[in-house]
């Protein structure tokens, strides 16, 4: 283990993906960046805004970020849509099991709620670290899925922009 957290990742290599727009993004080769897994562990009503019902959810996950596991801890504020479309934004505080720490802002939205309950966000997240081992994803953003069961059991995959 002592290998592992002081070993420096090197930074991903790029390759290249064409989008819906033709645009060229360039994404991590690697298959998922992050991935993890976690559950909601509380909800708290806010007062509504004009464009619908507003939360404010507590989440804690764990994963893998590049081979490193973490936890992390994330508050984010929810919007239920007028129209049935939920956007979500918030703060997330990572921990390596190496004591590494990353700071992380998100949002997403979703079309609004599966036939099961669930929903599916398409996100982004923005990392912030003083780490040398993760200093190569200061300025980058991550995009991904997060899901959200009926249960709030929640998986995410993410993939370096």
């Amino acid at each position: 283990m002592l290998q592992l957290c002081n070993k420096l990742n090197p930074s991903p290599k790029n390759l290249e993906i064409k989008n819906n727009f033709e645009q060229t993004i360039k994404m991590s080769d690697t298959p998922i960046f992050r991935d993890e897994t976690g559950q909601v562990t509380g909800i708290r009503v806010l007062p509504p805004t004009a464009e619908g019902a507003q939360y404010e959810v507590s989440l804690s996950t764990q994963g893998s970020l590049e081979g490193t596991h973490y936890t992390a801890l994330w508050t984010y504020t929810q919007v239920q849509r007028n129209d049935g479309s939920i956007y979500g934004q918030g703060d997330g505080v990572m921990t390596t099991e190496c004591g590494e720490v990353i700071y992380l802002k998100g949002s997403g939205s979703a079309p609004g709620k599966e036939a099961d309950g669930s929903v599916k966000f398409k996100i982004i997240n923005h990392h912030h670290t003083s780490s040398s081992k993760f200093k190569h994803i200061n300025g980058t953003a991550g995009v991904g899925v997060y899901n959200v069961s009926a249960e709030g059991k929640t998986t995410a995959q993410i993939n370096l922009l």
